[in-house]
């Protein structure tokens, strides 16, 4: 990650972490360019909320996601070339934060010229297995970007993932089991590769595991870490310990570590 596109990603997504309002970055309605199905048919192992269907609440809070979504937004301005920002919003696993985690940094960043992409991964709704579903939403996602780059002037090798909290979890997962795409598959998106180019964790969660149980694959993308030492649900000490692991597999980190 270049040090310009780190410190970009620190400005604006202080945004979201502070609780920036939509009506405070933009008068106009935030509305998807383009919003994509992950998956051509229903998505693999899923299983259906029994609970209720899917919903968003007066919050923009999404809960009981059963169809994985990607949510593009592109600059006004055409370029080509330009990176890519695909959020993964927090909620502990029990909804996803579009809202605060998303639309209200898209302006922001594509004003940067960056394209923003909203992760509506699956989560937690009963029997279905939320690590495993949407970690396969994740890299489902990233491989999604490079098979449009060209339609939405991407550089394929310019995509960050980053997570907010639960997102966070999302793409530490991420950092464990990305590969190179299978060459023999018959979809030519799970041909492309699903590894980031760079990765943000926004106040990495644990989710009640241990660092021990986020294991780094070797040479990973170049990491941004954010935290604040007052977070008891996502401590520094834990996003501190991803980095050291991180560091050991040949990785470069960046940290931005606040008091409150």
């Amino acid at each position: 990650m270049k040090h310009h596109l780190a410190s970009v990603i620190l400005m604006l997504s202080m945004g979201a972490l502070l609780g920036v309002s939509a009506e405070e970055t933009s008068n106009e309605a935030v509305v998807p360019d383009q919003v994509l199905r992950l998956w051509p048919g229903d998505a693999p192992s899923l299983v259906v909320p029994t609970r209720s269907t899917e919903s968003v609440d007066e919050r923009g809070m999404v809960r009981n996601v059963s169809v994985p979504e990607m949510w593009v937004y592109l600059p006004k301005k055409s370029s080509s070339n330009r990176p890519a920002m695909m959020i993964c919003p927090g909620g502990g696993f029990a909804g996803l934060g579009m809202t605060p985690h998303v639309r209200n940094v898209v302006k922001l960043f594509n004003d940067q010229g960056i394209v923003v992409i909203g992760l509506k991964y699956r989560t937690a709704y009963g029997g279905n297995d939320y690590v495993k579903d949407s970690l396969a939403d994740c890299e489902r996602a990233i491989r999604l970007i490079r098979f449009h780059a060209a339609e939405w002037e991407i550089d394929p090798k310019r995509i960050c993932a980053q997570g907010y909290s639960a997102g966070g979890t999302v793409c530490m997962n991420l950092l464990g089991n990305f590969d190179n795409g299978n060459s023999t598959a018959t979809d030519p998106v799970e041909q492309l590769s699903s590894r980031p180019d760079s990765v943000a964790l926004m106040c990495p969660w644990p989710n009640k595991k241990t660092s021990n149980d986020y294991p780094i694959l070797k040479n990973p993308p170049p990491v941004l870490i954010a935290s604040a030492e007052d977070d008891k649900t996502a401590p520094t000490a834990f996003a501190r310990e991803i980095g050291e692991a991180l560091i050991k597999q040949g990785g470069k980190v960046e940290w931005f570590i606040v008091p409150t």
